[in-house]
C-alpha cells in the first residue's frame, strides 16, 4: 500500500495523522540501505532557518524511524551479513548496461524481503501513537538511535500535545536545548497553533 513519491522514497496515505515511510538511508554516494519509520501531518520540520510542515509529498520527513542492526552494528556482525542490508547505488557493468541495471534491481529486491520481516515488527509495534511514544523513548535511551534521529524529543513534544497532554508538551518543549531561541520559537509557534 505504498507508493513512490520522490527517488527512492516510498510513503502510504496518512491514516489518524500518521503515514508510513521507506525510503533509502544513504551510507555515502555509493551505498545505501532502507530505514522505515513514520510522518506525521502535525509535526513540523527544521528546514534552514525555518520551522515547516512536513506534510506534503514534496516537503515530506520521516520524523521516527529505524534501520536494521545488521547495518549498524558493523563490528559485532559477519561481513556476509551485513551485506544483506547494503545496497550499491552504482556497480553497472557500462559494457552491458542493462545487465547491470537487472543485478542491481534484484539485490535491491534481495535486500527489501530480507528485511520485510524486521519492517512489518517495526510497523506493528509503532500502530498508535502510544506505542510511537514508547518507541521513541527507546530510541533515545539507543547508542545509534539517540545519534542519528537528534529530533526525537520534538516528535514527543508534538505527539503528546496532539494526545492532548498540553502541558506537559509545552513543559518539555521548554526543556529541550535549541542552538538558537528562534528556532525554538517557531516550534512553540507551531505547537501551539495545533489547538
Amino acid at each position: 500500500d505504498m507508493t513512490q513519491i520522490d527517488d527512492f522514497v516510498w510513503a502510504t496515505e496518512y491514516k489518524n495523522g500518521m503515514r508510513k515511510m521507506l525510503s533509502f538511508f544513504r551510507i555515502n554516494d555509493a551505498y545505501a540501505t532502507f530505514k522505515w519509520g513514520w510522518n506525521f501531518e502535525f509535526i513540523p520540520k527544521c528546514s534552514g532557518s525555518k520551522v515547516v510542515w512536513a506534510k506534503t509529498d514534496k516537503s515530506i520527513y520521516t520524523h521516527i524511524y529505524e534501520i536494521s542492526p545488521y547495518f549498524y552494528n558493523a563490528g559485532k556482525v559477519k561481513r556476509e551479513d551485513r551485506k544483506k542490508v547494503v545496497m550499491t547505488r552504482y556497480e553497472i557493468d557500462i559494457n552491458n548496461i542493462e545487465k547491470g541495471l537487472e543485478h542491481k534491481i534484484k539485490h535491491h529486491q534481495e535486500v527489501f524481503y530480507f528485511l520485510l520481516p524486521e519492517i512489518k515488527k517495526y510497523y506493528q509495534s509503532t500502530e498508535t501513537m502510544e506505542q510511537v511514544l514508547n518507541k521513541i523513548d527507546e530510541n533515545l535511551n539507543h547508542w545509534y538511535f539517540s545519534f542519528i534521529n537528534p529530533n526525537l524529543k520534538i516528535v514527543r513534544v508534538f505527539i503528546e500535545y496532539h494526545l492532548g497532554l498540553h502541558e506537559k508538551a509545552i513543559n518539555d518543549l521548554e526543556a529541550i536545548e535549541f542552538l538558537s531561541s528562534d528556532i525554538k520559537n517557531q516550534y512553540r509557534k507551531k505547537l501551539l497553533s495545533l489547538k
